[in-house]
């Protein structure tokens, strides 16, 4: 997908993941807070990085849990209705049935739901598809829309023309988007998935010491079942091996690998998701990994390592201004309850 190319103005990009635990019949402070940035008179987009409903994606009618996730689904319209830019979905393992191997019915069934609420081509890549989707924003940003989970989903993942998808397989995926952005070189370019490529918290196999004293505070922060030394083996096979949802597991490590390689080669792109519910900037290799996880969830982050440049556990989001000089400029910014707008805890330029 290719969008007609709009005015050189100044734009800016809301990245807001995991936001399917958002309250569903009252105001959401993360929602809120969020619409205070919005600028009628600002070109900009907000893009949803996926797990845009909990605990299992949008079942059947005849399920227990469907009235509920409805209910996520509208309260995400209900809070942006009014707004006057771009909205974006991605998906992510929990929409498409946590990863069980008939989340393919999930995912278009909530696509199909999303674009009653907010229109045509509001979740993408489409019909499930890996992607690559491009939307050119203007003459100075491009976006690049991925699908990471059908790269780590069990049972059926479309693929090829007969499902509707660009791509006919997994390396002609990879060819195609090193072809986007040697088409782009030369103009800022931010590629969204919901799997992160690097992190600083439990996905990217980081763990705290009660981690192994109470391994189940993994799932739960309140489950503190001590199993000193053999709950150690939990967070220990999640940092090498991998559940699915985590960065070594096999089928992650294989796309993961793959993209790098590719970015390696386009200095100064920005990498943004979710899936971890909390905030994270980190820089390697001339580029930008932005985790933007915690629009309704949170998960503890580490404050300090090598590439990571800012790290908090906080409910908020991340907003990025690119200005028609081709500069850009991150920002964090958190729910206060004494300010409207919340709280920016964090800006960085972009080089």
């Amino acid at each position: 997908m290719r969008a007609k190319k709009s005015e050189n103005k100044p734009y800016e990009v809301f990245l807001i993941g995991d936001t399917g635990n958002i309250n569903r019949h009252k105001p959401d402070p993360v929602m809120e807070t969020l619409k205070c940035h919005f600028d009628k008179n600002q070109h900009s987009a907000v893009v949803f990085l996926g797990d845009n409903i909990y605990p299992r994606g949008l079942p059947p009618k005849s399920n227990i849990l469907y009235k509920d996730a409805e209910d996520a689904l509208k309260a995400h319209y209900e809070a942006i209705k009014d707004y006057h830019g771009k909205v974006l979905f991605i998906s992510g393992n929990h929409d498409w049935n946590k990863g069980r191997k008939d989340g393919y019915e999930y995912i278009l069934r909530q696509e199909k739901y999303l674009e009653k609420l907010f229109g045509s081509n509001v979740m993408l890549p489409s019909g499930g598809c890996p992607g690559p989707t491009e939307i050119n924003v203007n003459p100075n940003v491009t976006m690049v829309l991925i699908n990471t989970q059908w790269w780590l989903q069990s049972g059926f993942r479309p693929i090829g023309q007969s499902c509707g998808c660009r791509v006919n397989s997994e390396n002609e995926f990879f060819e195609h988007l090193q072809k986007i952005l040697d088409n782009n070189k030369g103009k800022r370019i931010i590629i969204a998935g919901h799997a992160p490529v690097y992190s600083y918290a439990i996905h990217g196999g980081r763990y705290k010491l009660r981690h192994h004293l109470f391994p189940f505070t993994v799932y739960h922060k309140k489950a503190y079942v001590p199993l000193p030394f053999i709950g150690s083996l939990l967070p220990i096979y999640r940092k090498y091996f991998g559940a699915k949802e985590d960065i070594a597991h096999p089928r992650y490590r294989l796309m993961r690998k793959r993209l790098i390689q590719i970015f390696k080669s386009h200095k100064g792109l920005i990498y943004a998701a979710g899936h971890e519910h909390n905030l994270q900037h980190i820089t390697k290799d001339d580029n930008h990994y932005v985790v933007s996880g915690a629009g309704s969830k949170l998960k503890y982050v580490l404050q300090e390592g090598k590439n990571l440049k800012f790290g908090m556990k906080a409910k908020g989001f991340f907003k990025i201004r690119f200005d028609t000089d081709g500069t850009a400029v991150l920002s964090a910014w958190v729910v206060d309850p004494v300010s409207d707008k919340g709280t920016m805890v964090y800006e960085q330029p972009l080089s």
